[in-house]
Order: structure tokens, then sequence, then C-alpha cells
């Protein structure tokens, strides 16, 4: 039996997966999470340092206005092709291959669409360079949905670090091209052949380690017996689309590329502690939710660990980017970014509550309540959306008000969330609670000594450093004294990837 086992391919183990020491897998996932995320976060800040100084606000605003486009195909791209393979407990190698080449026409389709709507591109936005970029592209999209299957594969497999090794090194590409582009002159060019490196690598590398090659079949049958649920990705996803690219469209549209640059660069600095931590760990937890789905008991306490740890994570960083924003504007972008230091303020502070409360998609994902999720999300979608509308007649700081007031709506549609599975508010402030208030302590800890720090030395690094020294610091000894659970959760944590590691 274990001479047949060992013959077993990768793809063939992942037709049944064995749930055996879960929580431990997820630990595992977990911890490489939180480590891929420190590795990703320092690559990104390095070369947006780097670029920021080698390009212009413009830039960076004619590569949004493209983005808005882009975006939009992406969520046709993500109709839940890699979601419905990790969600079954069995799936079958037909099946596999089935989602595999459903993604690829999706991705040919997807490009086409995008070269078409190049074509009038300049026109909408009023900014003839937005159609040429987009005819670059484009092109990425047949190249991500190559990787949907074996990166779903991985996740479905829980091997966490394969996946965090594959994110790194497209990174580093991605960041590598970019700034060479930039330095040898490519201007706003060199951000869309950077992406597009970027694809290319994560698509062979990919398929290299799962060794995944796809079969000449096809079941119809199981694509139309999918396609309720698929419609149900596609459809929360169209009103995510919506809620991050209106603004975007507006901005660019009313304001211009420079006046985009500054906002997009300053949300994207914030959306960084979605995108490098809260998403990632959706990833991790949402194979273990599902697997757990029919103990309720444990489902619960792992939602309540996972929630308490990954807002132990977040909340401080979005409250840490407000207090220090006057010295990390002109540290990591240079002077010619200023301007986007009011707007950092105010969207920075709701960030990390924002980036907390995304445990609650996993959550829906896992229950099969995508019908639920998407009336929630609707209702979110318009209530923000007519938030940004009339932010957006104040220009730039009316936006980011608007960014901020939908962090109430946020925490709402979290709380129904979590209420899907017999949890109420009290789980709510013992899952966001503490986090929260030791934010606040930090945020006025930075504050009280910011004016005997800026009197001591003009060096802006030395006064970033000390500012984040002190609120490190605040927020630890917060946290301590308040919210012993929390640290509890941390230490099993650890403790748990350091038992397998030494397993390994």
């Amino acid at each position: 039996m274990a001479e047949a086992h060992r013959k077993l391919s990768f793809v063939q183990r992942a037709f049944r997966p064995k749930p055996d020491d879960l929580g431990r897998s997820v630990a595992q996932g977990a911890a490489l999470t939180f480590l891929g995320i420190g590795i990703r976060t320092a690559i990104t800040f390095g070369s947006m340092a780097v670029l920021a100084r080698l390009l212009t606000p413009a830039d960076f605003g004619h590569v949004a206005m493209a983005t808005v486009v882009t975006e939009l195909a992406a969520l046709f791209a993500n109709f839940g092709f890699g979601a419905i393979l990790i969600q079954r407990l069995r799936i079958s190698r037909i099946q596999i291959d089935t989602m595999f080449w459903s993604a690829c026409v999706l991705g040919i389709l997807l490009t086409l669409a995008v070269l078409v709507t190049s074509l009038f591109a300049g026109k909408l936005f009023n900014d003839p360079v937005v159609g040429e970029l987009l005819q670059v592209m484009g092109v990425m999209f047949i190249l991500e949905e190559l990787t949907v299957v074996p990166r779903s594969l991985l996740t479905r497999m829980l091997m966490f670090r394969q996946d965090m090794v594959v994110q790194i090194g497209m990174m580093l590409i991605r960041a590598g091209a970019g700034i060479f582009l930039a330095w040898s002159g490519w201007g706003v060019w060199s951000l869309a052949m950077a992406s597009l490196a970027g694809s290319t690598a994560q698509m062979l590398a990919y398929t290299f380690v799962t060794g995944y090659r796809p079969r000449l079949r096809f079941s119809r049958s199981f694509l139309a017996n999918t396609w309720r649920t698929n419609g149900g990705y596609f459809g929360n996803g169209f009103l995510f689309y919506a809620n991050a690219n209106l603004d975007l469209f507006l901005i660019g549209r009313l304001l211009g590329a420079g006046a985009l640059g500054y906002y997009q660069n300053a949300r994207a600095l914030t959306d960084e502690i979605r995108a490098r931590i809260a998403i990632p760990l959706q990833q991790v937890l949402f194979p273990a939710f599902s697997a757990l789905q029919h103990d309720m008991d444990r489902f619960r306490a792992g939602i309540l660990r996972s929630g308490r740890l990954l807002s132990l994570a977040v909340v401080p960083i979005g409250f840490g980017i407000g207090a220090v924003a006057d010295e990390l504007v002109p540290l990591l972008y240079g002077d010619q970014w200023l301007e986007m230091i009011p707007i950092l303020k105010i969207i920075s502070v709701g960030a990390g509550l924002r980036a907390a409360t995304t445990i609650g998609i996993p959550i829906f994902n896992a229950t099969n309540r995508l019908g639920l999720s998407f009336r929630l999300y609707l209702a979110n979608t318009i209530i923000c959306l007519g938030a940004i509308v009339v932010g957006s007649l104040w220009g730039l700081t009316g936006a980011a008000y608007a960014v901020l007031f939908g962090t109430g709506v946020a925490l709402v549609f979290f709380r129904i969330s979590i209420g899907l599975v017999g949890m109420d508010t009290r789980d709510l402030g013992r899952i966001l609670g503490a986090p929260t208030v030791a934010s606040v302590l930090m945020f006025v800890a930075v504050a009280m000594v910011r004016v005997p720090v800026l009197a001591v030395t003009d060096s802006i690094a030395l006064q970033m450093a000390i500012l984040v020294t002190v609120g490190v610091a605040a927020y630890v000894v917060s946290i301590l004294l308040i919210a012993p659970a929390y640290v509890g959760d941390l230490r099993d944590l650890l403790t748990k990837f350091a038992s397998r590691q030494k397993a390994a």
C-alpha cells in the first residue's frame, strides 16, 4: 500500500487530500504566509522607493487608468475555476483538465476584449497613452489563466511553502525588470513591461513546481454543474471591482493622470495591508475552512483564532502608516510626492480594519453562501460608490474620506459573515477590539513624541526609525497588558510551526 502511494503523482494526490493534522498544516501555512508577507513587502517598498524617483506621478497615473480596464477583465478571469477545485472534497483528473481548458479559453477571450477596448480607451479616459498600454497589458490574461489550475492544486494540498517561493520569485523578477527599464528611460512602459515579465515567470514556475500537464479531455457536464457556483464568484468579483476601481476612473477622468498618480500610490500603500497579508491568509483559510464546514465547533474556533491573529498583524499597520505619513512619503517616494501625505493619513486609518474583515470572504465561500454574499456585497457597493461619487466633488480629499467611510460598511459586512456560523457581535469584539484599542494608543504615543524627535535630528530616516520604534513598543506593551489571549494565539502558532519544522 505504501509503495502504491509513493507512485502517485502530485495531481493524483490532489484528487482526495488527507485532512490529517489540519491544524498544524494551517498553522504552518499562516506562519509561512506572514514570512512571505515580510519578504514581499520589503521587495515592494524597495522597488517603489527606486521607481518613484525614476518615474513621475503621471506615469503611475497612466498605468492606474489602464488598470481600471484590466481589472474589469480580471474580474471575468476570476470566474471561480480555481475555487471550485479547492472547495470540493473529491475531484477527478477530467475535472481538473476541464477547469484548465475553460480557463485558457477565457484568457484568450479576455485578451481579445482588452485589445478591442484599447481602441477607444484614449477617448474614455481623455488620455491616449492608456490605449497603447492596454495593447501590451492585455496579453497578461492568457498567462494568468495558465496558472489557475496549478496554483489551485498547490492550495488544495496546503503546499504554502512552494506557493510562497513562486510569489517571491515573481516579485523579484517584476521589480528587477521595472527598475532596469525605468533606469534605461522607458518611462511609463517600464511598469507595463515589468508586469508582463512577472506574469510570464509566475506561469512557468507554477507549471514546473506542480508538474501538471493538461490532457485533451473535457467534461461539459461538469462545467455546467459548476456554472452556478462560478457565477456566484463572478458576481461578487464584479462588485469588488466596482468598489476598487470606480474612484480611479473618476479621479483620472476628472482630475488627470498627475492627481490620479498621487491618489493611486497613497491607496496602493495602504492596500499592501490587504494584498500582502489579508488575501494570502485567505488562501490559507479557504481550504482549511472548507475541510471543517461540517464541524461547526472547530469551524468557529478556527475563525476566532485566525481572526485574532490577522487583526493582531494588520490593524496596527494601518494606524501606523497614518502616524508616520509625514516621514514615510518623502523617505519612500521623494519630495515630488508630498501632495499625497494628507490623502495617505485619511485612508490608512481604516485600511487595517478593512483588511481584518476580509476573513469573512472565506467564510462565505466555505459555507457555500455565495448568493447571500452577493446580495450583501451589492448593498455595500451601492453605499460605498455613492460615497465616492459625492466625495469626488471635493477632489482627492473627498475621495479619501469616502474610502474611510467604507470601513464602517465593511465592519457590518463582516458581522453578518460570522453570524452564518453562530457567532455574534461579542465575537466581533473579541477579534477586532484589542488590536484597535492598542493601535489607537500607539497612534497617540507617536504623536506625543513627534515634536521632541524633530527637535533632536533633521534626518528623516532617523526620525522615521525613532517614531516606528516608539510605535511598535507602545503597541506591544498595550497588547501584553490588555489582550493576553492574542499573545497565546501567537505563541501556539509559533509552537506548531516550530514542531512542524522539526518533524520535517
